[in-house]
């Protein structure tokens, strides 16, 4: 209601539809909240994230989601799932209730792609963030304005003052809640999460992190594709503006450029790199560099896990884009420029 009361919504029949949707889901969601809390409050509170997570970062469309699916094949590591990302507030206690009604109405694949999706599938934890009060770039999507791309300007990515403190809270106890679940350390995959590797590696000291590359020739126009999808399926509002090679370009770049320069303050077992073309060519090859790089032992039963992954997901057909010769220079003048 807070969200709504400060954006407002369009009174046209799809956006109000899918606004009283969203108001039963909070409400039975802020019941099951209080009886998360007075069965797991104590437990929550007392547990601790002795093992830093590892943060895989990079802009989206870089193949982050398949280097997440990987990671979540070693039985040593936790991947945030979708049933705790959609009910990011009481998942230790409604998640039995959950699952079956989301095995009922969730798409098999996602929207802009033929990945798999699923309860226990992994998901980024922005959408957690964003259920639990925290701010967020995704607002932008949900209520959009015509001004400009949204993900333009650094200070969305990292709120000020009080809410950033309730941002670190909020992201401490779904890790805490997560941990409490499976006992696991955590690997996160969350493409802002990228431009908050000053912040993270401050609230988890000992924290890695992986970043993902891929040709921008793909990246971009993947994600105005991504974009325009979400907020078609999301937007309580009329307003989105599709984004411009020229302004993904721009976001990309500003990505890279944070990257390379707040990497340098990691220790070396801290921080480690993946082209999605390299990993996509050896993925067992590039996994045994990056745990290595990020001094992590890499166990025979994982190999075998990959390679069984692999070679079931070899038929896999990625999407492809026509660019004119003027976006690419565009991108090339952007996004590669000196």
């Amino acid at each position: 209601m807070k969200l709504v009361l400060r954006n407002g919504i369009t009174p046209f029949p799809v956006y109000f539809i899918r606004f009283l949707m969203l108001l039963q889901n909070s409400v039975i969601s802020s019941i099951l909240t209080l009886a998360e809390r007075k069965n797991f409050g104590r437990r929550i509170g007392e547990t601790r994230i002795d093992q830093p997570p590892i943060f895989i970062i990079g802009h989206w469309r870089t193949g982050s989601t398949y280097l997440h699916q990987l990671f979540n094949l070693d039985s040593r590591f936790t991947t945030p799932t979708m049933v705790q990302t959609v009910i990011p507030d009481h998942f230790l206690f409604s998640t039995r209730y959950y699952v079956p009604i989301l095995k009922r109405t969730m798409p098999k694949y996602r929207p802009m792609d033929h990945v798999a999706m699923g309860p226990f599938e992994p998901q980024e934890e922005e959408f957690a963030l964003i259920r639990m009060g925290s701010e967020s770039p995704l607002e932008k999507i949900i209520f959009p304005s015509k001004k400009n791309y949204f993900l333009e300007g650094y200070d969305q990515y990292i709120p000020e003052g009080k809410k950033l403190e309730s941002w670190k809270k909020n992201l401490f106890t779904f890790f805490k809640k997560v941990t409490l679940q499976t006992g696991k350390q955590i690997v996160s995959k969350n493409p802002y999460h990228t431009m908050r590797i000053a912040l993270l590696s401050e609230m988890f000291p000992g924290a890695r992190f992986i970043h993902i590359t891929r040709d921008p020739m793909i990246v971009v126009p993947s994600t105005i594709r991504m974009w325009n999808i979400v907020a078609a399926d999301n937007k309580l509002k009329r307003g989105w503006k599709s984004p411009t090679v020229a302004e993904v370009s721009s976001v990309l770049a500003s990505y890279l450029e944070y990257v390379a320069e707040n990497s340098r303050k990691l220790a070396a077992h801290q921080f480690s790199e993946v082209r999605f073309e390299d990993l996509e060519k050896d993925p067992l090859g590039e996994l045994k560099r990056l745990y290595a790089e990020l001094d992590l032992s890499f166990a025979d039963s994982f190999e075998s896990e990959v390679i069984q992954f692999v070679s079931a997901n070899k038929g896999y057909q990625k999407n492809a884009y026509n660019l004119s010769a003027e976006e690419r220079h565009i991108i090339e003048t952007i996004v590669n420029k000196p």
